[in-house]
């Protein structure tokens, strides 16, 4: 950390002892730290954690892989991960036991994603973009007036 933060190791550990407020804040924007989650310890720990995509496409590059994911295959494995998730809820008589759980979960989320990076390249698109136009989308059917606090779908709004 001190050297990504352009510091020798001793001054970074006596600054790290008592950090000012202007190296809370170089802390915050160099590894993306929540300022909040530092000073508080509440909320996120980081303000944004982009996804691995060129090391999710890497992986696959290794393996020529490439030639096997076809939009229709890479959806029909995003449906199959999406069913063993929802086998950590099969039969649990309540939403979820997450400290039993926890790891299988995170496992199946984890491949839910990584085929999601992979169906984005295979049809082309910017992750980022196609989030941002659809919850520009969202937010006009979800009015934050109307929608706070309720499950209703925005039709029924």
């Amino acid at each position: 950390m001190a050297e990504k933060l352009g510091l020798e190791e001793e001054a970074y550990q006596r600054i790290i002892g008592a950090p000012s407020s202007e190296f809370l804040e170089q802390l915050c924007t160099t590894f993306g730290v929540s300022r909040t989650y530092l000073e508080e310890g509440s909320g996120h720990l980081f303000t944004e954690r982009p996804l691995p995509i060129a090391n999710i496409l890497a992986f696959r590059d290794a393996r020529n892989w490439k030639q096997f994911h076809t939009p229709k295959d890479l959806a029909i494995s995003l449906c199959l991960e999406s069913s063993e998730l929802l086998e950590c809820f099969q039969w649990s008589g309540e939403d979820v036991h997450v400290g039993e759980k926890q790891k299988q979960m995170e496992e199946e989320l984890a491949d839910i994603l990584i085929y999601s990076v992979l169906f984005a390249d295979s049809i082309g698109v910017d992750i980022p973009t196609i989030i941002e136009k659809k919850l520009r989308k969202n937010a006009e059917k979800y009015d934050v007036k109307k929608a706070y606090g309720s499950a209703k779908k925005y039709t029924e709004l």
